[in-house]
């Protein structure tokens, strides 16, 4: 992931003394060196892209990983070959794009599809911008970026969150695999650190950034995410940023590369400071997942761009400023402190919606489709925070059952307040165009045999957090209304109904119907 080289390449023919002779011409060929720390970077995200796809359920294909290191790893075999006269071995390449497929989603990739494309151009470009950064975007002698960073930052903006997203922040409910998955990353996080002496760009990082995001969340922050039902706010919110996964593999493996760090200890843990700084104030006014991990993202980018100013600033108050320094540092924190107050102002809700809903009564004179049994819940519901337990289950379904009888009420009466009582969006919407038409109206009678419980993810806002749905297995029956046949089945019973009935909270009420997807 670590897309900047942690350690120069080895002088030109050295290491192997293998050359490769095309007709009079020799080319100095360039292998692996196991000396090289990059080895030990591959291998922690190696291990990771292994756990994701065999035990954490990563939306991931083997194909589209395949597609960013190939395209990385040509790119730098070609421009090596054409600048350096030179077959080298393309390490930071291939750490490079598998960094990048590690953090980046293509939206309509579900696990399991081990050679799915979906996406493939993006993979492809991010790999393209973060290897080209690497060659066009420099100073000081080296690259400016992080090129797994800049590759990112770039398709996130470009493309936004209908087309790509980042890997969640919450990478399941605890589990064997999810806890040796946090062993790879704090075990091998904390042994490169040590080997490359940036423990204190780490440790700098994660202190500032875990302070200022609990001022952030004990100030009411908010934020919604595809994996939680319901606003992340407080204690919550804090966890998902502090202790995500994800920011460890970014406090590890991408902010600690000592070739777009600067250079010099007091230079590097300040660098590792403003970064966290950095961070904290731009998620502070972010109130989706999406704005969180790319605030996250692009402050390693802007941090990168201003080294050399920090390495300015570290010198002059070494040399001159040292007895300032803690006023200027307390004055630093308060300032930080309110910046965070007042930019996280948009992100805080009156009020978090909650799933479970109080049952008032409804004034129904249809009598309600019978509820089978047991209401089931299937496994989607349990790959997100704040589950279903079955008792919000059960209440789901009764209020499912109320919205049916009082859609048959409102189409026998004609009656868009009823209407309005058993549903809400697109799907009241066509409630009310079918009672406004006149003439003749059906009215159906629902037979449910059975009814489970499922998330439903938005697939225009595949952000959003999922709704809650109820698919329905049964019959339906259709009857007239208004005319001279009233209460006569107008078509035959249809045995073979199979919707999910998406569901939308309303405080003090029963979840009312927002949608049906057949």
């Amino acid at each position: 992931m670590r897309a900047g080289e942690l350690a120069p390449p080895p002088p030109v023919g050295t290491p192997s003394g293998w050359v490769l002779r095309i007709g009079q011409r020799a080319i100095p060929v360039v292998g692996p060196s196991w000396r090289d720390p990059r080895l030990h970077v591959a291998a922690v995200i190696v291990s990771l892209q292994v756990l994701g796809q065999a035990v954490l359920g990563f939306q991931l294909s083997i194909a589209q990983i395949l597609v960013t290191i190939l395209t990385c790893a040509a790119l730098e075999v070609g421009i090596t070959l054409v600048r350096r006269q030179v077959l080298l071995w393309p390490a930071s390449a291939l750490l490079t794009g598998n960094g990048v497929a590690l953090l980046l989603r293509a939206t309509g990739t579900g696990h399991g599809q081990w050679w799915s494309l979906q996406g493939a151009g993006y993979f492809a470009l991010a790999g393209t911008l973060s290897l080209g950064s690497k060659y066009v975007l420099r100073g000081r002698g080296g690259h400016i970026f992080n090129p797994s960073n800049f590759g990112l930052v770039c398709v996130f903006l470009l493309f936004g969150t209908r087309v790509v997203n980042p890997q969640d922040l919450w990478w399941g409910p605890m589990s064997p695999g999810l806890a040796l998955t946090m062993v790879v990353i704090v075990a091998g996080g904390l042994t490169l650190v040590a080997r490359v002496r940036m423990v204190g760009t780490a440790v700098a990082f994660w202190v500032v950034f875990a302070v200022l995001t609990g001022v952030t969340a004990a100030t009411g922050h908010c934020m919604t995410a595809r994996w939680h039902l319901g606003p992340v706010c407080g204690g919550s919110y804090w966890w998902s940023l502090a202790l995500s996964p994800e920011i460890l593999v970014f406090l590890f493996f991408m902010i600690t590369d000592p070739k777009t760090a600067p250079e010099g200890r007091a230079s590097r843990v300040a660098f590792g400071a403003l970064v966290g700084l950095l961070a904290a104030l731009a998620v502070a006014p972010a109130g989706t997942e999406f704005w969180t991990k790319l605030g996250v993202l692009g402050a390693l980018a802007v941090a990168c761009a201003g080294r050399p100013f920090i390495d300015a600033a570290v010198s002059r108050f070494g040399r001159a400023w040292g007895r300032r320094l803690a006023p200027l540092a307390t004055g630093g924190v308060v300032l930080a402190v309110a910046g965070l107050v007042v930019a996280g102002l948009p992100a805080r809700p009156t009020a978090a919606a909650v799933p479970a809903q109080a049952m008032a009564p409804r004034h129904i004179t249809v009598s309600p489709p019978a509820l089978p049994p047991s209401v089931g819940i299937d496994p989607s519901v349990g790959k997100v925070v704040g589950g279903v337990p079955p008792a919000l289950a059960q209440q789901l379904a009764s209020a499912l059952a109320g919205d049916l009888a009082l859609e048959a009420q409102a189409l026998q009466n004609r009656d868009r307040a009823v209407a309005a009582e058993a549903g809400t969006g697109d799907w009241l919407a066509a409630l009310d165009r079918t009672i406004a038409q006149g003439g003749l109206i059906e009215v159906p009678t629902y037979h449910l045999t059975k009814l489970t419980v499922v998330a439903v993810p938005n697939p225009l806002r595949p952000q959003d957090p999922p709704r809650l749905g109820v698919v329905v297995t049964g019959s339906v029956q259709w009857t007239a209304e208004g005319t001279a046949i009233v209460g006569q089945v107008v078509r035959a019973p249809s045995p073979g109904l199979h919707e999910t009935f998406v569901m939308a909270p309303s405080p003090g009420a029963p979840a009312l119907i927002s949608a049906v997807i057949g």
